[in-house]
């Protein structure tokens, strides 16, 4: 057995004594009872700050999907109300489109 030096605030260690006194045993004994479950936690939890990260990373893909889903049906539903017409047989030419696809050029690298 090891032994170890721990400094506590003077609330802290009053509240071991208490604990001790009520369960009949030494500080030490609860210090190492409680440093043993803290060390015996389930690694699980401790993983939870990765799990949050992936979650956001997630996120972020979902809604920059979502922005081109957004353009895509702007450019179909300009496409399908200007079908037919010669005037926009030039899609680089097309103030509209280039209006439309300039717009959310800078969104899609948020």
């Amino acid at each position: 057995m090891k032994k170890i030096t721990v400094r506590v605030e003077d609330y802290i260690y009053d509240r071991i004594n208490l604990v001790a006194k009520e369960n009949h045993i030494s500080a030490n004994k609860v210090i190492g009872n409680i440093l043993k479950k803290v060390v015996e936690q389930p690694k699980e939890i401790s993983y939870i700050e990765e799990i949050h990260k992936t979650l956001i990373k997630l996120e972020n893909k979902l809604i920059s999907i979502s922005k081109k889903q957004k353009l895509h049906f702007d450019i179909s539903s300009y496409h399908f109300a200007n079908q037919g017409y010669l005037s926009n047989a030039e899609p680089s030419e097309d103030k509209c489109l280039n209006e439309i696809l300039n717009k959310d050029v800078n969104k899609f690298n948020e």
